[in-house]
């Protein structure tokens, strides 16, 4: 009897993202996964959910870590309240969460943790950038810590990824372990420190747009096992 593929929340803005949520599509479905796009106006029951991917986007408002707006743009404060609950009941109901750049970021602050608002005030040598090129191609070097389940799943302490963001993480959350950074010492990664009871996987890069990696797919492959 053919398995049935476990259903994936796939959380993203309410206008924008189309681009990501087609690759994000795309990684879940090759994945063995069933992706379902949903937003803070989508009418979904979020319980019949095995799993969520929260995608990226703008910047987390500083109220939900409660720090004054010193530098945060492009706000979606209804997108922040949605996935707060969304990430609140797959914390609770123990269902794997995969966040990916924001997504990453907002695992981490709903945790507890806070925010670098621009990380260019913080690490000199970031230059974010949102053109196409740099979405698809690799350009930043990251160190992966040894035997993290980040390491089991590239195998590797070295890997190249892409780099569109303007925040990065600061405190770290509740339950949380960095399991990679870039050369500045900029989180670029972060799982629980119990994912074997409690699937929480967070990164900073983007790995929809690298599905031509087979390493990055294997980060959709680990998440879609653990919603199985």
């Amino acid at each position: 009897m053919k398995k049935k593929k476990p259903l994936i929340g796939v959380s993203t803005s309410i206008n924008k993202s189309h681009l990501m949520w087609w690759f994000t599509k795309i990684a879940v479905t090759l994945a063995g996964g069933k992706p379902v796009r949903i937003t803070a106006v989508t009418k979904h029951d979020i319980k019949k959910f095995e799993g969520f991917l929260i995608c990226g986007g703008a910047d987390i408002s500083p109220d939900e870590y409660g720090h004054e707006n010193t530098a945060s743009i492009d706000l979606e404060p209804e997108r922040d309240n949605f996935e707060r609950r969304l990430i609140e009941h797959a914390v609770e109901r123990k269902k794997p969460l995969f966040g990916i750049c924001r997504g990453c970021q907002m695992i981490n602050v709903v945790l507890g943790g806070t925010m670098h608002q621009n990380a260019r005030d913080f690490y000199e040598n970031f230059v974010p950038t949102d053109n196409v090129i740099g979405k698809i191609l690799v350009r930043r070097d990251v160190e992966v810590k040894n035997n993290s389940f980040l390491w089991n799943i590239f195998t590797s302490e070295k890997i190249l990824v892409n780099s569109m963001h303007h925040q990065a993480v600061d405190e770290l959350g509740k339950g949380l372990a960095i399991t990679a950074h870039d050369e500045n010492k900029m989180v670029q990664a972060i799982e629980s420190d119990d994912i074997e009871n409690l699937f929480i996987m967070g990164v900073q890069w983007h790995p929809e747009f690298m599905i031509y990696s087979t390493k990055q797919r294997r980060l959709f492959k680990e998440f879609i096992k653990a919603a199985k």
